[in-house]
């Protein structure tokens, strides 16, 4: 026996006294049956109805609780999960003692010395993972809450299988494959002493051999190390290459909807209009204007510098339409100029009404509860059948910028469209039934005549080339050279040759700058340095007529200026796009039409990946290095050299350098791992002479890539690079990144502590 802590003897002879009272009490209350399945406690078995009635409530005051027998009809009846509903678990252990000791879960709602809401959540999982239907919207209902999304890091790649004979046989052929020398070590590491050493001590070598031997080993270490490079770099190279659509699906049937066009001159959104509202579509047309304005039904005009009166036209649309809305056209691009009849007063204008307008658009779009799908359409932006096809540099940004647009937003994602020069008569037909099949998971798409054409990212074998050798009478341009990437470039041009060269930057060289230029200049380099903004027509200008004035011809240019100001679209002004565009855009048109009539022999563009592939948090930098890439092809189609090249991260040098250590982690995460310079200027020599526009370099991993950078939507430009990876179990563990170092030198609180 135990004595009960409580401060009557309920449930005996003791509560008679009170038993008329509280019946009269009872009997007042409107009683109803139970809606969930009770057992009484009264009778041990499930309660009837008389369960509704005064005299029930009298016996169970003065009746014994027959605790025991009602879990027993639980436990009978097949019930293995307990919950007790209390401040503390008091019956829960005394359940326990009523059904066999295998039988059941037991789990307490609160629990003395336990956080409550820990208590109930861990309860609450408990039913959750045994099967129990949760009411989630209850219980958010009462209390503000923010959804996380869960971490996307991939599998470790460790291997799990139990070997068998032919693996063993497999791992012992491996190990001989990967059997190395302690003078293979030696060449890989550069180790010029210790090679020295070891053939003084098994050679006999007069005093005369043995001081030449360090300048012999230099010339075969550092051939040795360019080979080791080129052999890691030929699969890093890939180019965009156009593929007919096979379209085998009969015509799209367009269900009703509403469609937003931003209408051009040319007559394209007005055409769609018109084939759309035959099929029973609603339209609503969008024109450049001086203020927001409903012009007619169906018809509006707003300014294209303004963001409101996007939101403002978004509302509208939704308020005033019968249908919800389907897609959003942009086709303001279209009325880009010509690349002959460009200026830099027009280019900016392109910017402005492509992406500056498609930036009002997804922000006004995303605030809506309805997503349609938006479509970007452009002509004659992308070389489609021919690397020198003539191409039209002012909306190209905008296929950048819709590559990013596809990571941040993929639910608003439909795709891009490059229109024919030539204006097929065709035209309208073929573009509304792609834009209109839903089927359609192509979103890199082309059209030339009677054809549509996709975009694929294929691989491009290495070209054979030979040595680089730079002229000693010529003069080569780097603009950004006083950065970390121009600089270690103006090292690797002087190796090869080069004896004069000019960097270009905003500000006046550091002391750590000058002293590599000085360096240079111990080398045999006469470096001049030139301060000023490359985006500004006049500081271009002066540049090139310094030039001109005291140094031989210039025969090379290589832009590697940029800034980065990075952000999601929907939180980006367009005054960081412009800054960000400044240098890319306007400074890449200034010097090819300062360098158009001089006698190059390259012009280089540093591009980037994420106007290649997209990068999400860089809608401006994407959209900038699209338009480099565009101008490359511009310069080919009229007989001038040109390559852009959309690197991977660097190491040491470039954008990604800049990051801290977090986004560079990040960067290995999603499958890409960073070039060393000696690498990327080694891609550098390969590419400099060669007929190819554009090229990207990348050191990437595309399964992982695919998964981890697009969080698992599908990315059809990648799709035959993701298909061609094979797993292969045996593969070496990934180089360790920076972070990890520290990590391993910590508890695992600490660890914690640090992530």
């Amino acid at each position: 026996t135990k004595q009960l802590q409580v401060s009557h003897a309920f449930h005996s002879p003791l509560m008679e006294p009170m038993l008329a009272e509280f019946e009269a009490v009872a009997s007042q209350i409107t009683y109803n049956q139970p809606r969930i399945p009770l057992i009484s406690n009264v009778t041990g078995a499930r309660a009837d109805e008389s369960i509704s009635t005064a005299s029930y409530w009298v016996n169970h005051v003065r009746q014994p609780v027959k605790f025991a027998q009602s879990m027993e009809t639980l436990h009978q009846q097949g019930y293995e999960l307990f919950l007790e509903i209390g401040p503390q678990p008091i019956l829960l252990g005394m359940g326990r003692q009523c059904v066999p000791e295998d039988g059941g879960a037991w789990l307490p709602s609160l629990r003395p010395g336990q956080e409550d809401w820990q208590q109930m959540l861990q309860s609450l999982g408990e039913l959750y993972v045994r099967g129990v239907k949760v009411d989630w919207l209850g219980f958010d209902r009462d209390y503000a809450r923010n959804k996380v999304v869960l971490p996307t890091y991939p599998f470790q790649r460790q291997r799990y299988w139990i070997e068998t004979d032919e693996n063993e046989s497999r791992k012992a052929d491996t190990s001989l494959e990967n059997k190395t020398t302690s003078i293979v070590d030696w060449l890989n590491d550069g180790n010029n002493q210790q090679l020295a050493q070891q053939l003084e001590k098994v050679g006999k070598f007069s005093p005369e051999q043995v001081n030449l031997l360090p300048e012999l080993l230099e010339i075969l270490v550092k051939q040795h190390q360019e080979q080791l490079t080129a052999a890691t770099i030929k699969d890093w190279l890939y180019q965009v290459q156009w593929k007919p659509l096979l379209n085998t699906q009969p015509k799209t049937s367009i269900q009703p909807g509403h469609w937003l066009i931003f209408a051009d001159s040319t007559l394209v959104g007005e055409n769609l209009a018109q084939q759309l509202q035959q099929q029973g579509c609603e339209c609503s047309l969008v024109y450049r204007g001086e203020r927001y304005q409903k012009l007619g039904s169906g018809s509006y005009q707003l300014n294209p510098t303004e963001p409101q009166e996007f939101e403002q036209l978004i509302q509208a649309i939704g308020e005033n339409s019968k249908f919800p809305l389907e897609r959003v056209i942009h086709l303001w691009s279209l009325d880009s100029p010509t690349s002959k009849d460009l200026t830099i007063t027009s280019i900016e204008q392109a910017q402005r009404w492509g992406c500056g307008t498609v930036l009002h658009s997804v922000k006004a779009l995303i605030k809506t509860n309805n997503v349609p799908q938006l479509w970007l359409v452009t002509r004659g932006t992308q070389s489609v059948q021919s690397k020198t096809e003539e191409v039209s540099v002012a909306a190209s940004p905008l296929w950048g910028m819709g590559r990013v647009i596809s990571l941040e937003h993929p639910q608003l994602w439909g795709g891009m469209v490059d229109l024919d020069p030539q204006t097929p008569a065709s035209e309208t037909e073929t573009l509304l039934q792609l834009l209109a099949d839903k089927n359609q998971q192509e979103d890199h798409l082309g059209l030339r005549g009677e054809g549509a054409y996709i975009a694929r990212l294929v691989k491009q074998s290495p070209p054979i080339s030979q040595p680089v050798s730079l002229e000693s009478h010529a003069t080569y341009l780097i603009t950004g050279g006083l950065g970390a990437l121009g600089l270690h470039t103006a090292k690797w041009m002087v190796e090869k040759g080069a004896r004069h060269l000019v960097l270009t930057g905003r500000k006046q060289p550091s002391a750590k700058v000058q002293q590599t230029i000085e360096e240079l200049q111990k080398a045999g380099a006469q470096v001049l340095v030139l301060c000023g903004d490359i985006s500004q027509e006049e500081d271009a200008t002066k540049i090139l007529e310094s030039i001109e004035a005291s140094l031989p011809t210039l025969r090379g240019v290589i832009h590697a200026a940029g800034v980065l100001d990075d952000g999601l679209l929907q939180q980006m002004s367009w005054e960081q796009f412009i800054r960000v565009m400044a240098p890319k855009v306007e400074g890449a048109w200034h010097l090819h039409s300062l360098t158009q009539n001089l006698p190059l022999d390259f012009f280089v563009c540093f591009s980037s990946m994420a106007s290649l592939l997209g990068s999400p948090g860089q809608g401006n930098y994407a959209a900038a290095n699209a338009f480099m890439d565009a101008l490359v092809h511009h310069r080919r189609g009229m007989g001038l050299p040109g390559l852009s090249i959309n690197w991977g991260p660097w190491a040491q040098a470039g954008m990604a350098a800049n990051l801290d250590s977090r986004h560079q982690g990040r960067m290995m995460v999603k499958g890409m791992s960073p070039l060393a310079s000696e690498q990327g200027l080694q891609v550098l020599g390969q590419l400099l002479e060669q007929s190819l526009p554009q090229v990207g370099v990348l050191p990437v991993e595309w399964s992982v890539f695919q998964e981890q950078f697009s969080l698992g939507n599908q990315m059809p430009l990648v799709s035959e690079l993701v298909r061609e990876t094979k797993f292969i179990a045996d593969k070496p563990a990934a180089p360790q990144t920076e972070i990890f170092t520290p990590l391993l030198q910590m508890s695992s609180t600490q660890r914690q502590e640090f992530l």
